[in-house]
C-alpha cells in the first residue's frame, strides 16, 4: 500500500437519501409497526445468532411470521430444530445452522454453508454473547474468563461480520446489528471480562459505521439494559432488582431493524452516560460504593490483600532478624 496522500471527490448525495429515509421509516415505525417490519425484512434472508433461547429465539418467531428467511444460529441443535419446527407449522421459513461460534473456522463454516444455501445473507445480527460476573481481584489467576468473553463476543461476531460484508458491499445493501449492554455507559464493578469485549465490538462497529456511512450497508448497536434472560438467572441478586422484559427487548430489536438506527439506548444508560462525563469521579463513587456495599463470596484458593500484607511484614522481620545475627 501506498504511503503517498491522493484525494478524491466525496459522494454526498447518499447522506440525503439517508435523513429522508431515516425519517420515512421512523414515520411507518409509528404508525403501523407491524407493516413497518414486514416491509423491511419481507424476502429478507437474515441470519441470527444466539436463536436457541431467550430473545433470539423470541425474535426469530417474529421475524419468521413477518415473511424473513431466518437462518438459526446457537450450540444445541435440538432447541433449534424445535424453534425452525414452530415457524415451519405457522407457513414460515427458517433454518438451523448449529454451531461453536468462539470457534473461528465455524464462524467461516456457517458462513460459508448459509451463503451456499441462500445465496446472500442481507441482515446480522450478532446476538449470542456470554457474561461473567467476577471482581478483577478474584479473577487473577483466571485470565481464561478474559479470553472466552472476548472470543464469543467480539471475535466471533466480527469474523461472521467480516465474511459477510463483502457480498453486502457488492449488493450496496445490508444491516449488521451487535447487540451491546447499558453497562457501556454505566461501567457496573465485577464486569471487567464481559464489558471489555461489548466496548471492543462498539469500536469496531463505530468505525465500520463511519467508513461505509456512503453506502447502504447500516450498522447498529443495541444497548440493552438487564433482561430477564437465562443468561442472568445465575447471578441471584438480579432476581430482586428491575429489569427488562424479554418482550420488551425483542421490540427493541425489531425497532432497530426497521429504523437501522446507530444505537439504540434508554433513558438510564443516557443518564449513565452524561453523569461519566460531567462527573465522573462522582460517577466513579457511586459505582464503588455499590461495590462495597455487596459480598461476594471469594474463591476457595484466594489470599487477600491483609494476608499478604501480613505475610510480607513477617518475611521482612525475619530478613531483618537475620541480618542482624549476621
Amino acid at each position: 500500500m501506498s504511503n503517498a496522500v491522493k484525494f478524491r471527490t466525496p459522494k454526498v448525495l447518499p447522506y440525503v437519501n439517508r435523513l429522508r429515509d431515516h425519517w420515512a421509516w421512523h414515520l411507518k415505525r409509528a404508525v403501523a409497526p407491524g407493516k413497518a417490519l414486514q416491509q423491511r425484512v419481507n424476502g429478507k434472508v437474515i441470519l441470527l445468532t444466539g436463536a436457541s433461547s431467550g430473545i433470539g429465539a423470541l425474535v426469530a418467531d417474529k421475524l419468521a411470521d413477518a415473511g424473513a428467511t431466518v437462518l438459526l444460529v446457537a450450540r444445541n441443535q435440538e432447541k433449534l430444530e424445535a424453534i425452525a419446527h414452530a415457524i415451519h407449522q405457522r407457513g414460515g421459513q427458517a433454518f438451523v445452522y448449529p454451531g461453536d461460534l468462539s470457534n473461528m473456522e465455524e464462524c467461516d463454516r456457517l458462513c460459508e454453508q448459509a451463503l451456499q444455501d441462500h445465496g446472500r445473507v442481507d441482515v446480522l445480527i450478532n446476538n449470542a454473547g456470554r457474561s461473567i460476573r467476577r471482581s478483577i481481584k478474584f479473577t487473577v489467576g483466571r485470565f481464561h474468563d478474559y479470553e472466552r468473553t472476548m472470543q464469543l463476543n467480539y471475535l466471533a461476531s466480527i469474523r461472521l461480520a467480516m465474511n459477510l460484508l463483502p457480498g453486502m458491499e457488492a449488493r450496496n445493501e445490508g444491516h449488521i446489528i451487535n447487540v451491546s449492554t447499558v453497562g457501556v455507559q454505566a461501567n457496573p464493578a465485577r464486569f471487567s471480562a464481559y464489558l471489555a469485549s461489548k466496548w471492543a465490538l462498539e469500536g469496531w462497529t463505530w468505525v465500520a459505521a463511519n467508513e461505509y456511512a456512503h453506502t447502504n450497508v447500516r450498522f447498529s448497536s443495541l444497548n440493552y439494559p438487564l433482561v430477564r434472560t437465562p443468561m442472568i438467572a445465575p447471578t441471584k441478586i438480579y432476581k430482586y432488582m428491575p429489569v427488562m422484559s424479554p418482550e420488551t427487548a425483542v421490540n427493541w430489536m425489531l425497532d432497530m431493524i426497521i429504523t437501522q438506527d446507530k444505537r439504540k439506548l434508554g433513558v438510564f444508560g443516557k443518564g449513565a452516560l452524561a453523569m461519566y462525563y460531567l462527573l465522573p469521579k462522582t460517577s466513579e463513587s457511586i459505582v464503588n460504593l455499590s461495590y462495597q456495599s455487596l459480598y461476594e463470596e471469594p474463591p476457595a484458593n484466594y489470599v487477600s490483600s491483609k494476608a499478604r500484607a501480613g505475610t510480607a511484614a513477617n518475611t521482612n522481620t525475619i530478613s531483618s532478624t537475620k541480618k542482624r545475627r549476621a
